[in-house]
């Protein structure tokens, strides 16, 4: 009997591995499209950065990276704390550290999610890779022209003041700025959990995939072709450009918020500008128009909205914070937010249209 056991040991071991050999390449084929896109990134990638010796710029990277993990670490031992005691408060489970331990072994030992996982996040973590090359190159290779018809179309479109200055009772509120702060830099936190969850999906459908390819083509067509052909530095720059004061009590007023609360946004506006001006090495790249941050967030947001309602609501919310925190911390013309919701959608709605007549095979609607 035990010899019996113990030879079937390695025949499940096999078993099991075929069967994650088949789901991954399943996965592969379905993602083939993904892989394709990214690939194509990086390439484009390797040929700008061949031109313009560009690279990230690696310590803002790791700056960001570290907040990152550690907002993950701290999101990570909050929500299994809340699971255990969910368990054991709330369903009164008789064991809940093993219907915990149970339950976690059976979400990572699915053999379909690991295989949808493995191919989404290697598409989204190569195509990443590249846009950091992409985004440091644009000031390089389209020097910035157009920060002045932007603020023009933003006192045109604002009955003729800057949109700061209707603002301006948000940007005399020390606290009220510091919290905006918050929120855009939450927004790189938000990023990557819906990035994740998506790539993690068990289930791989037309949502999914639509998601992943609006968030690449969002980020190449608009953060990068057209941040080229309209390539500007935002308002936080431009008495640095030479163009006037127009923007200086907005920066004032941000300098003077920072002696009460840290105002992140202003070291890192410093950090960017060295490594735009060569007194820092590489650059992750100053550009403002079209606002990525609010192109994201809505695209956040629509995809919350196909996934939960309430999250929907949210997630709109939170896009409408990315959006007057893009104007009041001086990073973005208002054109410039507007410009990057109306380009997400019209995004999403096409990879929308064009999955529902050329979806792969074997992605459910």
């Amino acid at each position: 009997m035990e010899n019996s056991v113990a030879a079937s040991e390695p025949l499940a071991k096999a078993t099991v591995g075929r069967v994650f050999l088949r789901s991954l390449a399943d996965a592969y084929r379905r993602h083939r499209l993904l892989h394709a896109m990214a690939i194509a990134a990086l390439l484009l990638a390797a040929l700008v950065g061949i031109r313009t010796g560009n690279m990230p710029d690696f310590g803002a990277l790791e700056e960001y990276t570290q907040y990152l993990l550690l907002a993950f670490w701290m999101c990570g031992c909050a929500f299994a704390l809340g699971s255990f005691f969910h368990l054991a408060l709330i369903k009164r489970d008789p064991e809940p550290l093993g219907t915990f331990l149970r339950s976690l072994g059976g979400f990572f030992g699915d053999a379909e999610r690991n295989a949808n996982s493995l191919n989404g996040l290697a598409a989204s973590l190569a195509f990443i890779s590249a846009f950091g090359v992409l985004k440091g190159a644009i000031a390089i290779l389209s020097p910035f022209a157009w920060d002045e018809a932007l603020a023009h179309a933003d006192r045109a479109l604002h009955f003729g003041r800057a949109p700061h200055e209707w603002l301006w009772f948000v940007v005399q509120s020390p606290l009220a700025v510091r919290m905006l702060n918050i929120a855009y830099n939450f927004w790189f936190i938000v990023l990557i959990a819906t990035v994740f969850t998506a790539c993690i999906t068990r289930k791989d459908t037309r949502l999914r995939h639509q998601f992943l390819m609006s968030f690449m083509l969002t980020w190449t067509l608009a953060g990068f072709f057209l941040a080229m052909g309209l390539s500007s530095a935002g308002p936080c720059y431009y008495e640095r450009l030479g163009l006037g004061g127009d923007y200086h009590s907005l920066m004032q007023a941000l300098t003077a918020a920072d002696r009460i609360y840290p105002i992140w946004a202003l070291k890192t506006q410093d950090l960017l500008w060295s490594g735009y001006t060569g007194a820092t090495s590489g650059s992750i790249g100053i550009s403002a128009f079209p606002s990525l941050h609010v192109a994201m967030a809505v695209i956040f947001a629509l995809y919350a909205t196909r996934r939960s309602r309430l999250l929907g609501l949210v997630m709109w919310a939170f896009a409408a914070i990315i959006m007057l925190g893009s104007v009041v911390l001086g990073w973005h013309y208002a054109v410039d937010g507007y410009a990057g919701a109306l380009i997400s959608i019209a995004i999403w709605k096409a990879c929308g249209y064009f999955l529902a007549r050329f979806a792969p095979d074997g992605v459910a609607s």
